[in-house]
This record gives structure tokens, sequence and C-alpha cells, in this order.
């Protein structure tokens, strides 16, 4: 290649090479937080500590490289105890049907990560939604150029790469809604490219050229991404099946009145698409079929409730059974639809929490519809489909009443309201930039208005990093330090109990499943008492950590309640610092 060539290149992709240095550079930046806690390897979510456990079996080896025989690549292990236990003795964020535990989880990230790993090994699992996070910046940058222009992909492109949401759930990094989202910008880019190569196919009587077979597998490709999609995250149906209509629709008939392309061929090109989706689902099927009795069967709890780390939040409509509109929305709103719930969500993790974002993006919003003659249809799909995205996002997770955090008022960026509006928030990012554009064309100067557009971009990134890393409560610096701190705290439980010890607890349960057997309980369940009994009449010892009992409260537990049962809580160890305590559960003679 020539100096010219060189120079020629570089001057039509300086853009792309910019963001690949930036993507490489924050793939390292979404992989420190899994580096960090991965020595042991623990994490402060029983979800993601579940979704690693199963994908560490689809490969069949540990993260130190260890092939485990018995791992056999399945999604299920059977716990004898449980036969007799009514199926207790199990972490949250798994399942237990007669002994046989499954996974209650969407199944995508476990079969995704799983499959990878076995050819590079288990300790890659934790390293890929970073990788696909630097990845999917990459195309949803290819997304933006061909809606827009390459300005604002370019710009939207940087903006998303130190995004808080994005960042914080790239390096928690066994949560599903990073993969998800980066699935489907590939997914939307291989679409997008598909109609560029309908165009250049196309012959001087109108209608387009015979596609060779790279035209044919572009769609298939699509359907796959979608499908992987879809597998990783199947409840986002609910706003991914009205956007790929409309799309579909609007794509339609722009072909028809351009002659791209015949019918008969657009038909074939739909069904390549849909048959990509359906190849990419058949794993989800077959195991679905496999686990839990059917094909469209699902690990998570019957409709009208949802579980979120254990927690069973059950929409308060749906307890009789008997209105009309609560029987009509079940299947579609299954935590109910509450208007004002959905409102103060919205105003608390968006208008509040990422006002930086929603102000630009509002008055973006508004410039468009203000300059509506000169939006192409392509700028229009893209902004109907953001619309209509964003108020059933806003509908529908929004009036569920979730509560991650231990301290109810705590509005921070752990709740899952920011994870779960991912699409919301990255699909606004391109209309913030077009406020910020607009205001730099107050300036005559060109280079202060390049000026005005990059510092919004250094200050999204000051104020993202604060958000993500060195926020109070949550930021992933003080989650690092919670989990390296609650590790040593299981660490020092290990040392005082026996090694075929049950663990009761209510919250400790990911730092001490699967290398030991746990019960999530608090001892206030009269119900589990008699198990309690049964399990220890075995010779098993049985231990509850937990927060400290008062004396009253522990006299009272053991004179009022437990010894009906002939039982009674010993203390082994208080923690008076961290006011938890280690006490041993014993039968009385």
């Amino acid at each position: 290649m020539s100096n010219f060539e060189f120079k020629n290149f570089l001057t039509k992709n300086w853009r792309i090479l910019i963001l690949i240095i930036f993507s490489v550079a924050f793939f390292f930046i979404y992989s420190w937080f899994p580096y960090q806690t991965s020595k042991p390897l623990k994490f402060s979510s029983p979800d993601a500590t579940a979704n690693y456990f199963w994908a560490e079996r689809v490969s069949g080896s540990t993260a130190n490289g260890a092939v485990k025989p018995h791992y056999e690549g399945t999604l299920t292990y059977f716990e004898p105890l449980n036969v007799v236990a009514d199926d207790v003795v199990i972490p949250r964020s798994v399942r237990s049907d007669n002994g046989t535990v499954k996974p209650v989880s969407f199944l995508g990230i476990i079969l995704i990560y799983g499959l990878i790993s076995k050819i590079f090994g288990s300790w890659i699992i934790i390293y890929l939604t970073p990788l696909f996070a630097a990845i999917g910046v990459l195309f949803f940058y290819g997304i933006i150029k061909k809606i827009f222009n390459s300005k604002i992909a370019f710009i939207s492109a940087l903006l998303l790469l130190p995004f808080a949401p994005y960042w914080y759930y790239a390096s928690r990094s066994m949560f599903h809604n990073v993969l998800f989202v980066d699935l489907i910008l590939i997914g939307v880019w291989f679409l997008i490219l598909h109609r560029d190569v309908i165009k250049k196919n196309v012959k001087q009587d109108g209608d387009a050229a015979v596609p060779r077979l790279y035209a044919l597998a572009i769609p298939f490709l699509s359907g796959i991404f979608f499908g992987l999609a879809i597998m990783t995250r199947v409840s986002e149906l609910i706003w991914l099946v009205p956007a790929i209509l409309l799309g579909g629709t609007i794509f339609f008939k722009q072909v028809k009145l351009d002659k791209l392309i015949s019918r008969p061929r657009l038909v074939s090109l739909s069904l390549i698409f849909l048959c990509g989706i359906f190849l990419a689902l058949l794993p989800m099927f077959y195991y679905n079929q496999i686990l839990y009795g059917g094909f469209l069967n699902f690990g998570y709890s019957q409709p009208g409730t949802v579980e979120v780390q254990n927690e069973i939040v059950v929409d308060p409509e749906n307890i009789n059974g008997i209105s009309v509109f609560t029987g009509m929305t079940q299947k579609f709103l299954p935590f109910g639809f509450h208007p004002r719930a959905a409102w103060n969500n919205f105003v608390n993790y968006f208008v509040k929490m990422y006002w930086y974002l929603f102000w630009p993006a509002l008055i973006g919003g508004l410039l468009f519809l203000y300059k509506h003659k000169e939006r192409d249809k392509k700028q229009w799909l893209y902004f109907v489909i953001f619309c209509t995205t964003s108020i059933i996002l806003v509908s529908f997770y929004g009036s569920w009443a979730i509560q991650d955090n231990i301290n109810p008022r705590s509005i921070t960026i752990g709740n899952s309201y920011t994870r779960y509006w991912l699409p919301m928030y990255i699909m606004a990012i391109p209309l913030a930039i077009m406020a910020w554009q607009k205001l730099s064309e107050l300036f005559k100067n060109k280079y202060f208005k390049e000026i005005i557009i990059y510092w919004f971009v250094i200050l999204f990134f000051i104020l993202n990093i604060q958000s993500a890393v060195f926020a109070e409560e949550e930021g992933l610096l003080i989650m690092r330090d919670n989990i390296i701190k609650d590790r040593g705290l299981a660490e020092n439980v290990l040392t005082q109990i026996e090694s075929e010890a049950i663990i009761i607890n209510q919250h400790f349960d990911k730092y001490f499943w699967p290398e030991h057997k746990v019960i999530v309980d608090n001892l206030n369940n009269e119900d589990y008492y008699s198990i309690y009994t049964d399990l220890i009449s075995r010779g098993l010892p049985l231990y509850y950590y937990g927060f400290i009992f008062r004396e009253d409260a522990l006299n009272h537990l053991n004179n009022e309640r437990l010894n009906k049962y002939s039982l009674r809580l010993d203390i082994i160890e208080l923690d008076e610092e961290n006011k938890l305590g280690l006490y041993k559960l014993t039968k009385e003679k």
C-alpha cells in the first residue's frame, strides 16, 4: 500500500479506527471488576452466581482448566437431600423438583457462554460480557451511521462506551442485559447491511439482481443474532416484536415502492430471516422441554409473579383473579399496569439519575419533530421505534416494585430498572447528540462548534465515571470492596463448621454455594422446622449465619418456637463489627 493509499484509507476510516482503539481500551476497563473479584471467584448477586455455575457446567471444566467429567455439560444436578427436605436445600436463583436442581433463568447467557468456554476454557466466561460490550459499540456506530450520519454515529458510540448502566452491567458480567443488547445491535446491523446489498444489486430494469450467496447469508445471520438475543431474554419480546413488525412493515413498503425486489423473493428472504431465528432458538426449546416439560415453559415462577434475586413480587390485582382487566393483561403485563408507579420509576431512574442524557434527548426529540420535513424514512422509523420501545419498557418494568438494594429508599444504579431500560437509554443517545449539535450551531467559529460537542462528550464521560465507579452504595469500587469483605466473612465461617454442614442463611448463599449446601431462610418460617429436625436426625450439622439476634429475640425463638420441634439455636461466634452471627441449630434430647 502506497503512502497515498494509506492516507486515503485513514481519511475515510479514521472514525472507526479511533472507535476500535477506544473499544479495546474499554474492554480492559470493563474487565477490571470481574478480574478484581475472581480470586476466588464470587458474585454479589445470586442470579450471577447461578448463571456462572450453569455456564461452567455446560463448559465441563472449572476456571483453572480442571476437567469435571461428572458435569457432562448438563443443566441439572441431583441433590438427594431435597427428596426428604421438600426441595429447600438450594440457593436463590435455582429451583429443585423432587431433588433435581435446575436453572431459574433464561438460558441464553448460560448456553452461549458455556459453549464458547468449551473452546477457550471456563476462565473466559467472566470476560465475555465485556468483550461483547466492546464489540457492540462498533455495531451501534454502524447502525447510527446508516440512519443519521457519520458524525452523530461517532459521537454516539463514544458516549455509549462509558455510559454508566452499560459500563456497570458489562462489568458485572453474568447478567443477561448487556449481552442481549449487543446481540440485537449485531442483528439490526446485518438487517441494514442486507438492505444496502439489495440496493447495490438492482438491475437497470428496476428489479433486483439475483442475490449472491453472501446476500442470502446476511438475513440468515441477522436472524441468528436475533434468535440468540431472544434466547438470552425472552421477556424482551414484549417490545422487540412490535419493533420488528414496525421495521418490517416499513421495509416491505419501501422496497415495494422502489421496486428493489420482487414480492416472491422478498418473502423468501423473510423466511430465511425467520429460519435463522428458529435455528438459534432450537437449544432453548430443547432444554425447556427437558428441564421444564414444554418447549415454551421456563424456569421462572407462574404468571402473575416474577422472581428477582428470590424476592417474589406479586401483582396485587392478580391475587383474587377476579379482575377482567388483569385477566386480559396478565400474559403481557404480568406485574400489572400501575401508571403512577411507572412514572415515578421513570423519573427516578432516567430523569433524575441520567439527567445529562434525558434532557438533551428530550430537546433532541422535540427538534426532530419540529423539523419533521427534513427527516427521511429511516430516521422516522428509528424515532417511532424508540418512542414505542420506551413506552412499553416503562409500562412493563416500571409497574413492577423492584428493590434490589437492602435500603428501601435507595435509588441506585444497582436497581434492576437501569439494566431493564438499557435499550431505551441507548436509543436516546443520538437524539441527545442532535440537541448538542443544534446548540453548537449558535456559534459561527467551526472550531468552537467542535469544542461544544466534545465538551459534552468529556462531561458525559466524567459524570458516568462517577455514576458507574464511584457512586455510593453500589458503585463498582464499593461493590468490589463488599465482595472481598463478604467473601472473607464467608471463609471465616467455613473454618468453624464441618465440610458436610448445611448453612441456613438469607443473603450469604451466593458466597457459600455451590461448594457448600445452603438453605435460604431466616428462621422465621416454621414450615421449615420439621425439615431441620429431620436433617439433624440424619446426622447433618445445621448452622445459621445472619444478622445477630438480640438476647430477648434469641430467647423467644428458642423458648417459644423452636422448642416445639425440640430444636435449639446456640451461639458459635458473634461479629459485633459487622452485626453478623454464626449459630448452630441442634436437636434437644
